[in-house]
């Protein structure tokens, strides 16, 4: 009985987890990852590289967007509506990362992504200002 029971919870999830890649492909058919978070991606670009960051495509579901010499890069993941973003800024050869999940993002509002680019840019505001004192700290 244990058995059957254990087959059909792992037959469910692994049918959820396909239908969540299936909708992924649905969602950025016809668009790129970057388009369909521009708001997002657009606002930190504007923060962390004054709008010069450039976007490196590394698959269909992820891209980094970096300046060449910057002492930074965003990485965006995007999988079973979900968006990652990975934030790293390295300051005299220590390195901090920020790193956030964003659930159930596949149809969001301009006001929604504004929000979440904002929430984004706040809390890695708040963590390079404490890296930077700890690695003064630290000297």
């Amino acid at each position: 009985m244990f058995w059957i029971l254990f087959i059909v919870v792992v037959c469910y999830i692994l049918f959820k987890f396909l239908n969540d890649l299936n909708k992924d492909k649905y969602d950025l058919e016809g668009k790129s990852l970057q388009e369909k978070f521009n708001i997002i991606v657009s606002a930190i670009n504007n923060e962390a590289f004054n709008g010069e960051g450039e976007v490196t495509r590394l698959d269909k579901r992820s891209f980094n967007l970096y300046q060449q010499g910057s002492n930074q890069i965003v990485n965006f993941q995007y999988s079973t509506g979900t968006l990652t973003i990975t934030w790293r800024f390295k300051y005299f050869q220590k390195e901090v990362v920020h790193k956030k999940d964003f659930y159930d993002v596949r149809n969001l509002s301009l006001f929604e992504q504004q929000k979440i680019a904002d929430r984004m840019i706040e809390e890695m505001a708040e963590k390079v200002e404490n890296h930077k004192l700890n690695v003064f700290r630290g000297i």
